[in-house]
């Protein structure tokens, strides 16, 4: 039982150096401890940071910039030559470059009656699309630049096909369609159907396309 009134003084005794001397290298200790926790934490959270950008970059590469949960912000009408309305559908729209690289690629369906159209600044002879990266077939319709189907293609899906061998679709267009697989042909669009392309940002009547065209000779 310790008593203060009967304790010897310990200034001159060796034990009280040990018990001196001893907090310091149980503060390095401390000191040591702690520096390796924070070590630690930081490198945890550099690899989490590291790995969820990682898990981001795939997500992103995958997911369509074009199709996602918006709805579709245009339409297009097929029309026969009769002028009879054949089919509608309710289309997302694909005009910059990296959109139009892009397309479906990525993505799981194509909801009924609803599509994705390309576009672009004028007609070329021979537009081609690929099925790069898709999971499932579609229609791929190219249209020229007065608004009439100069082809249509049935295109299958090629998992796993490397990008110089992939089968490409080739056609006369300014506009090209991709819809659910088989819909053309339940639909009867055929080459020489004609379209017209409603929306905010893009629009398209060939009657009064060729009207303009009239009165500018």
């Amino acid at each position: 039982m310790y008593n203060p009134t009967h304790a010897e003084p310990t200034v001159d005794s060796p034990d009280c150096e040990k018990t001196a001397e001893a907090p310091i290298p149980i503060f390095e200790r401390r000191a040591t401890v702690v520096s390796a926790l924070v070590i630690g934490v930081t490198v945890f959270a550099v690899a989490g940071a590291v790995f969820l950008l990682g898990v981001g970059a795939s997500s992103t590469e995958l997911k369509s910039p074009v199709i996602d949960d918006n709805p579709p912000t245009h339409r297009v009408f097929f029309e026969n030559q009769r002028g009879q309305i054949l089919w509608v559908y309710d289309v997302w729209v694909a005009d910059t470059d990296p959109e139009r690289y892009q397309g479906l690629s990525g993505t799981e369906t194509l909801a009924e009656d609803t599509g994705l159209l390309f576009v672009y600044d004028q007609e070329a002879a021979d537009r081609t699309i690929v099925m790069r990266e898709m999971h499932y077939p579609i229609d791929v319709v190219f249209i020229d630049g007065s608004g009439t189907v100069t082809a249509v293609h049935s295109a299958a899906s090629e998992p796993g096909v490397r990008d110089d061998e992939l089968t490409h679709y080739s056609g006369r267009a300014r506009w090209i369609l991709e819809i659910p697989h088989g819909t053309a042909e339940r639909h009867a669009i055929v080459p020489g159907t004609s379209i017209q392309i409603t929306g905010p940002t893009h629009a398209f009547d060939p009657q009064s396309a060729s009207h303009q065209e009239g009165s500018s000779r």
